[in-house]
This record gives C-alpha cells, sequence and structure tokens, in this order.
C-alpha cells in the first residue's frame, strides 16, 4: 500500500486510456486478466504477441519483451469489475535505459449487444513514475506531446487481452484447437480455458 501511495504522490506522469472491445465471455476475460502469464501464453500460440510472462508466485509475475522491457508485476486487488496492477521495470532502447513503476487502476464495465455479442469497456488510470529525475523533468514537460504515444505503449500492454478475446470470439472452437495443439500452456490452464 505504501508503494501505490507513495508513487501517486511523486507520479512522473498519468494517463487514462478507455479500450472497448469483444469478449467471449466474461469468466475468460477475468481469468486473462488475472493471469498475465497465460494471456501472454496465448498471445506466443495465436501469433499475436512475442513477450513472455512468468508466474513467480501468487499474483506476481515477471515480463519481458524483445523491445527491451523487463520486469515484475503484481496484482494488488481484484473484484468483479476492478483491477489494480503495479509493476517495476526496465525499458531499454537506444542509448536510454529507463528504469520506473506504474500503477494501474482498471475499471471493467461488461454489456452485451441486441445480437447477444458480450463487449467490455475498460477504462484505465495510469500513473507511472521515471526514476531518473532529468529524464522525469523532461516528460513532465513533454506530456501534453507523448501522451497519445503513452497511451498507445499502455493500449498495447493491454491489447493482447482484447486481441486474444477477439480472436477466440472469431472461432472458439478452432482457437481452442490450436491452444490444445501447442504445448506452450500449462494442462491445468488449457483445462480452465475449457471450463469457461
Amino acid at each position: 500500500r505504501k508503494k501505490v501511495e507513495a508513487l501517486l504522490r511523486e507520479h512522473t506522469i498519468a494517463r487514462s486510456p478507455r479500450l472497448e472491445h469483444p469478449i467471449l465471455n466474461r469468466p475468460i476475460h477475468r481469468f486473462l486478466l488475472d493471469r498475465p502469464d497465460v494471456g501472454a501464453a496465448l498471445a506466443r500460440i495465436l501469433k499475436i504477441g512475442t513477450y513472455t510472462v512468468t508466474r513467480t508466485g501468487t499474483d506476481q509475475f515477471r515480463a519481458s519483451d524483445p523491445e527491451g522491457l523487463e520486469g515484475q508485476l503484481e496484482i494488488l486487488y481484484r473484484d468483479e469489475a476492478q483491477r489494480v496492477y503495479y509493476a517495476e521495470g526496465i525499458a531499454e532502447g537506444g542509448l536510454l535505459r529507463v528504469r520506473g513503476k506504474v500503477v494501474v487502476f482498471q475499471q471493467s464495465q461488461y454489456s452485451t449487444t441486441a445480437s447477444g455479442q458480450e463487449r467490455v469497456a475498460a477504462q484505465l488510470t495510469v500513473y507511472a513514475k521515471i526514476d531518473n529525475p532529468v529524464l522525469a523533468f523532461f516528460v513532465r514537460i513533454l506530456s501534453p506531446l507523448i501522451g497519445g504515444m503513452v497511451d498507445a505503449k499502455i493500449s498495447k500492454a493491454q491489447g493482447v487481452v482484447r486481441q486474444v478475446s477477439e480472436v477466440m470470439v472469431q472461432d472458439p472452437h478452432a482457437t481452442v484447437a490450436r491452444i490444445a495443439a501447442s504445448d506452450a500452456l500449462a494442462p491445468e490452464d488449457l483445462a480452465t480455458l475449457r471450463a469457461l
């Protein structure tokens, strides 16, 4: 709790992107939000993403991607409609190495269309802190200009759940067959997906 309060007081940038997309069903969507390791495995199986997430404990994960992002993620809170994520890590690109922290508050609102398609609208509130004070200063000054880029990065991270959901909605049986044919998903996680 103290680390979140400190981040809220000392954040470098705050953003509030909103994401909307179809989902196969609410239980699968919530499962993917709570198990980023499964979401990453599905993204690799379905050729949507190339990053890896490893579960290191209850609600704790280690993540990395080929673009130079590496860090620890923790789910601090969850209920039917809300999640709170906290992460610390390093992003490397070119000559720049940036260490930072982020807290994400996610509020999900579920709905069903007239045709019976389930959808989710996710309101994200993101507070990020860059540890380097000089870089943080420039990010604060440039935040009106780089806000869209920050939103795109946030949406990309959350977008894997969206993309996996959309593939599952388009052809659930073929998608589950592709997942089952792969050995990249633990048998108990595959059983959970099938049960949901």
